[in-house]
């Protein structure tokens, strides 16, 4: 299993900042119908292989390989398209529906995985899966809108130009204050998740369902903080929106610790609440967030700096990942958690110390 993890993220580190240059020097369109169409076709093989009874771990090693390069070449693109789709004025929100439908599809997704996998077993149910690919490739080659031209240049250098690419992430203010926060958050989601599970459910008896309850209730609660947000924002409150989202998360990741605490009854609806609260600040946060990357990132560069972003995310994840099981069997299950939820509160200090809590509205195209 954990090699299965390492195939799915090794992509992102091997190919993520020459797909930020490439998709700077080309239309991003097809690429995001291109790499769902690879996703469909490598899923399809594991229900294919089942049924004919020559199935194998090494194959799903390749599939998640295969699927995570895709995925690296999707994601890219499609935060690079969706400026020139939504147009830059309208990016608070655009990216509003998109976290709401991307919210919908991970309170539904897990619930029908679950009952398909029960019904039909797990490879056919890869089947569904891989036709999901088609309809996203479907209804990307559907659109119709006129990516801006690329700039011309006489030369081009793959290591210069994706270097100016995660350069940028660092130099402009308003850039660097997101990418450290999402660094923040993501490793100490990482270093939670190594032991979490094994904390609360193997050692302090919550069941399952009790669990995926508390992450459900995060999914929930983001939605109503897409809508409860706008307002705010409207009224030119941008920069309190964004310290705000990113205090509430840190807080509602922290309610671990007093829930590991806390007597056998209490356990549950504190990790509800904890999921309600970081849920709510989440969502808050990463619509703006977004739409403040997608504005003051030059389009030319829009490729390059989602692609750095998404290396150095991953970097992140990784070492999360493997220092929270080192220390979960140094330091203990419960001092990990403690750990996890102080490198996730720093996920607020950016926002409280930059030019972000003094926006009032997105920042003008640069």
């Amino acid at each position: 299993m954990g090699l299965l993890g390492a195939f799915q993220f090794l992509p992102a580190l091997l190919f993520g900042l020459p797909a930020g240059v490439w998709l700077d020097r080309t239309r991003r369109r097809p690429v995001m119908i291109a790499a769902q169409l690879i996703d469909m076709g490598a899923l399809a093989t594991v229900p294919a292989a089942a049924l004919a009874h020559v199935f194998s771990l090494p194959q799903l090693y390749a599939v998640a390989f295969v699927t995570g390069s895709a995925n690296s070449f999707y994601s890219i693109a499609q935060s690079a398209f969706l400026p020139a789709l939504a147009g830059r004025e309208n990016l608070v929100e655009a990216n509003a529906k998109y976290q709401t439908s991307m919210t919908v599809a991970s309170l539904a997704g897990p619930g029908l995985a679950g009952f398909t996998v029960q019904v039909l077993t797990a490879p056919i149910a890869i089947a569904f899966d891989a036709a999901s690919f088609l309809v996203g490739a479907v209804t990307a080659a559907w659109i119709r809108v006129a990516e801006p031209p690329r700039p011309p240049t006489t030369q081009r250098h793959l290591v210069r130009e994706a270097r100016d690419g995660l350069a940028f992430l660092w130099t402009h203010p308003l850039v660097r204050s997101i990418t450290i926060t999402i660094i923040s958050a993501n490793m100490g989601g990482r270093l939670s998740g190594a032991v979490f599970v094994l904390l609360f459910v193997s050692r302090l008896g919550v069941t399952p369902a009790q669990l995926g309850i508390a992450f459900a209730a995060g999914s929930l609660s983001s939605l109503v903080g897409a809508q409860v947000t706008k307002p705010l924002i409207d009224r030119g409150r941008l920069g309190t929106v964004m310290v705000g989202g990113a205090g509430l998360f840190a807080f509602g990741i922290a309610l671990a610790v007093p829930a590991a605490l806390a007597p056998r009854p209490w356990i549950f609806p504190i990790l509800v609440l904890g999921g309600l609260i970081s849920g709510f600040g989440l969502m808050a946060y990463n619509i703006n967030q977004q739409a403040i990357r997608g504005s003051v990132v030059p389009n030319p560069m829009l490729g390059r700096v989602s692609a750095g972003l998404f290396v150095v995310v991953a970097i992140g994840n990784v070492a999360g990942s493997l220092i929270g099981g080192a220390l979960g069997q140094t330091i203990g299950l419960f001092w990990t958690i403690v750990v996890a939820s102080a490198v996730s509160a720093t996920a607020a200090l950016p926002a409280i110390f930059s030019p972000l809590r003094r926006l009032r509205e997105v920042p003008s195209p640069e």
